[in-house]
């Protein structure tokens, strides 16, 4: 029987359905008191750092280890659902970002909706679960419906607000590491995008996915001597910040280069 786990990543308390069969809470940290599902099994909480997302701390050796784990956010959810995720089909996203999965005429990129536990509870409803079941049918992924930039291309657009020695060594990273994507690079040069890095995908494309994002972080982190910049040097007030900005443009990038086809869907933003 097909089935879905989606780790969707918090970092404070918020509206939730931790009743859900298919959506689970996650969070970077040790065990909270807010009943939040740890990033690994019980057995690896306080006795040791392997198989988390804390693999990657020794390029953080110089920072606190909750400023470590700010800097990774969604993708201690990601590591997890990559080492620990046993359903058919695997997603991940953040607590105030959902997919729409039940109303295919919807036609916009995004809707918003109260922050309340009617909604949480609607969102990671069984309903929502047996439609993007149906979804995934025909298709290889959902994720979000893109927006077209006016104006701009995605590289200018991401340049706007981040440092250019990280954007540098990402388009570098995959030149290096992934020779098939090559002759893809240029899709950075168009205008049609969707962020948020919210999806669900089948579990050995998802492996493949996060495996290469870790790849290419560690290359830049490896190639950088500032892996937790504090000063701003752009508009962005938290330039530690930039894995995530990087996967935001990776995920979508992925689905292109891998010929994917996916199935589009609303994001809803709890608010």
């Amino acid at each position: 029987m097909n089935d879905i786990l989606m780790g969707l990543h918090f970092h404070k308390p918020f509206p939730f359905n931790f009743n859900s069969s298919w959506i689970k809470a996650t969070y970077a940290g040790e065990k909270a008191p807010y009943g939040w599902h740890p990033p690994t099994p019980d057995e690896y909480i306080n006795t040791t750092r392997q198989l988390s997302i804390h693999e990657y701390a020794h390029h953080y050796s110089r920072v606190s280890e909750s400023e470590f784990l700010k800097a990774m956010g969604v993708l201690a959810t990601e590591y997890y659902l990559w080492k620990y995720g046993k359903a058919d089909y695997i997603g991940a996203g953040s607590y105030r970002r959902y997919l729409l999965l039940d109303d295919v005429t919807q036609e916009v990129p995004k809707i918003s909706m109260v922050a309340n536990q009617e909604t949480a509870d609607y969102l990671s409803s069984d309903r929502m679960k047996d439609a993007a079941l149906k979804l995934l049918e025909k298709h290889d992924l959902i994720t979000n419906t893109p927006i077209t930039l006016l104006g701009k291309d995605i590289e200018s657009q991401y340049l706007e607000s981040q440092p250019y020695e990280y954007w540098n060594l990402f388009i570098q990273g995959i030149m290096e590491l992934f020779p098939d994507y090559r002759n893809k690079i240029d899709w950075f040069k168009g205008n049609t995008i969707n962020f948020e890095t919210s999806y669900i995908m089948r579990k050995q494309m998802f492996k493949k996915y996060i495996s290469e994002f870790f790849e290419l972080l560690e290359y830049i982190w490896t190639h950088t001597d500032k892996t937790y910049p504090i000063e701003p040097t752009t508009s962005e007030p938290f330039p530690w910040r930039y894995p995530g900005f990087l996967g935001e443009r990776f995920f979508p990038f992925f689905v292109y280069a891998n010929g994917l086809n996916p199935a589009y869907v609303p994001l809803v933003l709890v608010v």
